[in-house]
Formats: C-alpha cells, structure tokens, sequence
C-alpha cells in the first residue's frame, strides 16, 4: 500500500504549526546518544524523520556532520534557520523516508518516531534506502512507539489490511500511524545486527543496531 504523500505532508505542516518547537529539548542530556557515536567513529549522521529538529541541533553541537531529512517544508525552514542561528553544520532538505536518495553514505542512521507513520511496505522501502546509505558498519538507531492506549482505540480510525491505521477529525486527522510487533521489527531488521533491543514502560521501544561488515554475508 501507498500513502498519499501530498496528504501526509499537509498533515505534518499543520501539526508543525500547531506546535511550535520547543528548542530547550537540544539542551537535554544528550551523553548517551554522543558518547555511543563517538565510541563507534561516527562523522556523519542522517536522522531521518527529524521533526522539531532538536535532535540534529544536539548531534550538530557535538561536532558531528548532520544531514536531516522531513517531509514538511515547515520543518526544514525552521531547521536550516536554528542551525544558522547557532552556526551548526546541518544540512536538511524535504524528503519522506521512502523516498531517501541513496547517492550518499553515513556512518549513522537515526529514525526515531517515523516508520511507524506509513503503511508497512512504505516502511520496509524506507529501511532498504537506510541500509543502502548506511556504511559497513555504521550504526542505526530505530525508535519505535508502543501499541495503542485507550485514547488511541477511542480516536476514531480506519484499519488498513497491513494493520496500519488512519485517524479521522480532530488534530490527528489523516493521520497515518501502525503498531510494530517485536518480532515484525525483527524482521524488518534482519539486514543488520541487533545491538540492543530496548522496550520502555510505555512499550516504546528503542534500538540500536549495525550494519553488517562487508565480510559478513547478509541473511
């Protein structure tokens, strides 16, 4: 299945406008994320899906090379004007995920909160485009949510055959949003080695894995 990206690019231009961006978030505690970085010889970052684009703005304040694409244009002018702000390497450019160009390569991939924002075979299109333009090596960190709460089930939607949802009204309107199962993230992992497989209380889950070597045969 196809999601209209015209659709979901609206969607994430209002919901950017919505909310404005709360920057203090780059001034968190970000020695976990650059400590695991360096400790592996990342340069160079793409984070995919970035959003308020406070972490690009933490990773380029670390010293790394930062390229950073969205799906909403919104989100890129505020990106490209906070990193020129402070005088931060961050390229960043409009790109859904399932459509990233592969004529580059980086020694880190993050995609925190996205693929789960498109339906299952746009999802597993974006992760072959990730593993294409992510070094022998290099590192990938997925962040996933967790299943649906009872505001969730509420929320009125559609239920797709892939399990993918759209919500209707309100402000998730036309919102695209699935439930990964471990063993689904497994799978579409199974390209790369799973480094840590981390679920929080809330069920979201956060994982680090590597790109195999190019003396590792891929399963």
């Amino acid at each position: 299945m196809r999601s209209d990206l015209f659709e979901q690019a609206r969607f994430w231009e209002r919901r950017f406008f919505e909310t404005p961006p709360d920057r203090s978030l780059a001034d968190r505690d970000w020695s976990w994320l650059v400590g695991r970085l360096r400790a592996a010889g990342v340069r160079t970052v793409l984070d995919v899906g970035f959003g308020r684009g406070h972490w690009s703005v933490a990773l380029a304040r670390a010293g790394f090379q930062v390229t950073a694409v969205e799906i909403s244009a919104r989100a890129v002018e505020h990106l490209r004007a906070w990193a020129e702000e402070e005088g931060l390497s961050v390229e960043a450019f409009v790109c859904p995920a399932q459509e990233l160009p592969t004529d580059r390569v980086f020694d880190a991939v993050i995609a925190n909160s996205v693929l789960d924002h498109m339906f299952k075979e746009e999802a597993e299109e974006a992760m072959r485009r990730i593993y294409a333009v992510l070094r022998p090596g290099g590192l990938l960190l997925l962040g996933m949510d967790g299943p649906p709460d009872e505001e969730d089930e509420k929320y009125p939607h559609l239920v797709f055959p892939d399990g993918s949802w759209q919500f209707l009204g309100g402000r998730r309107d036309r919102m695209l949003w699935r439930f990964w199962k471990d063993e689904e993230l497994r799978s579409l992992l199974q390209s790369f080695k799973i480094d840590e497989f981390q679920v929080g209380p809330d069920g979201r889950r956060r994982i680090w894995a590597k790109k195999y070597g190019e003396d590792r045969e891929v399963p």
